[in-house]
């Protein structure tokens, strides 16, 4: 935090920004920026810091505060679970700066059973590319069990930067253009794209910005293995930059949302080959000793 002409500046995430310029930003980018926040500066240094591994920062969880009050000041709504996630780890760095011992209440990872794992086995294994499907309607509900599957989804900084736009008409269905040809009458089309908007808020677009297709990756991949075990058939399709720039244009999407990749889903209409892999042994890379 410095001093320039009596204005505080304050250097958050891709700034630095005044108070001013979070009072102006875009609440998504805003909201975007309180996560990286408090990803950064909090949840990363937090379990070092309990375990004693880690001396804590004087202004430990300030600038997730100030975000937050900007957010407040600005009269939005503090409800949903991103915030009950910030709102905590917020507390927590308060409570440690105030010179309490804070503990974390949450369940260690502990191993599957055999049955569990048997699931877990046949969902990654049985999983494959469906690209005939029978002209029958999928459910709305099971849609949205796909799209809270992409939700959940790991996401870089926590950043939340993935949006899907969900298509069941084959007239626009048309306007997605696929690098294999699907029955776009047969199938519902989940467009993966993301908000442009948020990684310069953040600084990404400098240093990591292929992060971007890295989340829609993983939302997609989720997506797919949760309509294999809904029993339905996807598969994840490419685009090129044009093609992406006319759904775009076509959709009439704003210009800060772009298309990653986008997944068919739908009944299959028969039961494909699944491919397989090459041996694990020749897909990891030892280092050679000189």
């Amino acid at each position: 935090m410095d001093e320039l002409d009596g204005v505080t500046i304050f250097k958050i995430g891709g700034g630095p920004y005044t108070r001013e310029d979070l009072m102006k930003m875009e609440p998504v980018c805003l909201r975007a920026l309180l996560r990286e926040r408090v990803h950064h500066t909090i949840e990363v240094e937090i379990y070092p810091i309990m375990l004693g591994r880690k001396k804590m920062p004087d202004k430990f969880g300030l600038q997730a505060e100030l975000i937050v009050d900007v957010w407040r000041q600005r009269g939005f709504s503090t409800e949903g679970d991103d915030f009950d996630w910030c709102k905590r780890y917020i507390a927590l760095a308060a409570e440690m700066r105030a010179g309490g011992k804070v503990e974390v209440k949450e369940v260690l990872p502990a191993p599957f059973t055999d049955d569990e794992m048997e699931v877990v086995r046949r969902l990654i294994w049985e999983r494959r590319s469906i690209r005939d499907w029978l002209p029958k309607p999928v459910p709305e509900e099971m849609i949205l069990n796909i799209l809270e599957a992409g939700r959940a989804a790991p996401t870089g900084c926590n950043l939340d930067i993935v949006r899907f736009v969900v298509i069941r008409n084959t007239r626009e269905a048309k306007m997605v253009w696929s690098d294999i040809p699907t029955p776009s009458d047969e199938c519902v089309l989940i467009v993966v794209c993301y908000d442009a908007r948020i990684y310069p808020t953040v600084g990404h677009d400098k240093f990591v910005p292929h992060n971007i297709l890295y989340d829609c990756a993983a939302a997609a991949d989720h997506m797919c293995l949760m309509a294999h075990a809904l029993g339905l058939g996807a598969v994840w399709l490419s685009c090129t930059e044009k093609t992406a720039k006319n759904f775009q244009k076509k959709f009439g999407l704003p210009a800060y949302i772009k298309q990653a990749l986008h997944i068919a889903v739908g009944w299959a209409a028969a039961g494909s080959i699944k491919s397989l892999r090459m041996p694990l042994s020749d897909m990891i890379i030892e280092r050679r000793k000189s």
